[in-house]
């Protein structure tokens, strides 16, 4: 197994440094040509920021269908709420017109109570005269057997009449149980009216215990209603604060990629224009250099893969058919630019590329020239310029005093040596400032010129060697000129 996932890395690798090879990208643009390099490291970063880019650009397209689908489970919730509030509106519709029917079946009963109420009364003025009707019959009867006692010796004489009182008696009598009789009937209805009327009280009770429970629940589905509108009133508040949140969010975003282009776009304009200002600089310098004559392949060798070659046949170039660049490759190619640039800064801080004196003029240019002295053709190794007697000698460039003293022909001489095998030399001083071992810096007073050793008038012999070579001081003093 570990062979097969050895084997298996391999082969990924293989496949890897297959497909991500190291590519060279040629740019041609005002007559040169730029070559970039895609190494391997840079497309496997531009592929996997790709894949992280489509990564996002899905958990964004996730994130917004699922905000979509919030969104309508809500539009469903409320058009539930709505619908239930409907319904709640038709049981409301049907409670009302279920109280109108028992408001109206109260009205009816109140009505047949006020009937039988008005029929006990009538009852009641009935029983009344008849009772007194029964008093009266009583009393009668009373004096009848008063008369009877009295009249007792006179039955004779009076009993036809008697017998007539006693057929009236007999007929009073069954009046009397008529009456008794029609009274027992009279209370069993005062019975059932009473019974009856416990009956209507009970079920009056029961109905005014139903429209109070009744009025109860209308109050709390009046409660619920207002409850519910509420609610429909929040979720639709809430529909409406999330839509507009929604339309913020997504001019928001519109707002921010707008942004983004616009910073990346000025990004990369910032970019380029620090490579071409790096780039120009790096020309400036190195045409500085150029003009020194001296090796600047040697004394600054250009980064190990870097082609320097340029040619071809010509392509007429339009800035449309420029193509995009990416952001990593400029930044690439500016971090290139600059440690370049930084490489020829420090070296231009090192090459003496001003005059020794501030104020003077070229006596004697070097190279071939008559000797003032024996007329003779002879090889002039430095540049004489003459000044005021006494004049300030500067120090054309940083470095460390080597030799400070006396030397033959030259008299007074001073020899600074600088970095990269540079040495300078200043010679027929009138007094020397320095001493051997000494730092100086760029522009620093190391003398006085003077006519010193094998000389003619004041002046001084200024010298650049390097490596021992002697080399024209005119071309170092020229090489800055129309140059910022």
């Amino acid at each position: 197994m570990r062979d097969l996932g050895q084997g298996f890395l391999g082969r990924a690798g293989s496949a890897i440094n297959y497909f991500f090879r190291d590519r060279e990208i040629i740019l041609r643009s005002d007559g040169q040509i730029r070559y970039f390099t895609l190494t391997r490291r840079l497309q496997l970063s531009l592929v996997v920021g790709w894949f992280l880019i489509a990564g996002w650009v899905g958990f964004a397209t996730v994130g917004y269908v699922k905000q979509f689908s919030l969104i309508e489970a809500k539009n469903q919730a409320i058009w539930r709420s709505q619908a239930s509030y409907r319904e709640l509106l038709d049981q409301v519709s049907d409670y009302q017109l279920s109280i109108v029917s028992i408001t109206r079946d109260l009205k009816e009963t109140q009505a047949h109570l006020r009937r039988l109420f008005d029929q006990n009364e009538t009852l009641k003025h009935t029983l009344y005269s008849t009772e007194t009707e029964l008093k009266l019959t009583q009393v009668e009867r009373d004096r009848i057997t008063t008369g009877r006692h009295a009249l007792r010796d006179q039955f004779e004489l009076l009993g036809k009449e008697v017998r007539r009182m006693t057929s009236k008696n007999n007929a009073l009598e069954s009046h009397i149980g008529n009456l008794r009789g029609h009274l027992e009937n009279v209370q069993a209805e005062k019975a059932e009216i009473a019974a009856e009327r416990r009956a209507m009280g009970d079920r009056l009770w029961r109905l005014s215990n139903d429209l109070q429970g009744s009025i109860m629940r209308g109050e709390q589905l009046e409660a619920t209603i207002g409850s519910l509108r509420s609610d429909l009133r929040n979720a639709m508040i809430s529909k409406g604060s999330i839509a507009v949140e929604n339309d913020t969010l997504r001019a928001r975003v519109a707002n921010l990629e707008t942004s983004l282009a616009e910073e990346a776009n000025q990004h990369r304009a910032q970019l380029e224009a620090i490579s071409e200002r790096a780039l120009k600089n790096i020309h400036t310098l190195e045409k500085v250099l150029t003009r020194t004559g001296l090796d600047l392949q040697n004394l600054a060798p250009l980064p190990k893969g870097t082609i320097m070659g340029q040619g071809g046949p010509f392509v007429p170039y339009h800035p449309d058919m420029r193509p995009t660049e990416d952001v990593d490759t400029l930044e690439a190619e500016i971090q290139v630019n600059i440690d370049r640039w930084a490489q020829l800064r420090d070296l231009v801080a090192t090459v003496p590329l001003i005059a020794p004196i501030e104020t003077g003029y070229v006596s004697s240019r070097f190279g071939r020239r008559k000797d003032p002295i024996t007329k003779r053709w002879a090889m002039h190794k430095g540049l004489d310029m003459s000044a005021p007697y006494k004049t300030p000698v500067l120090s054309t460039a940083p470095g460390t005093v080597v030799f400070a003293g006396r030397r033959g022909y030259y008299g007074r001489t001073i020899d600074v040596q600088h970095e990269n095998g540079l040495m300078t030399r200043y010679a027929h001083l009138y007094r020397i400032k320095v001493k051997r071992g000494q730092k100086v810096d760029l522009g620093e007073t190391i003398g006085l010129l003077g006519s010193s050793g094998r000389s003619t008038g004041p002046h001084v012999h200024y010298e650049i060697r390097h490596l021992g070579k002697a080399l024209n001081p005119r071309k170092f003093l020229r090489a800055t000129r129309n140059v910022q």
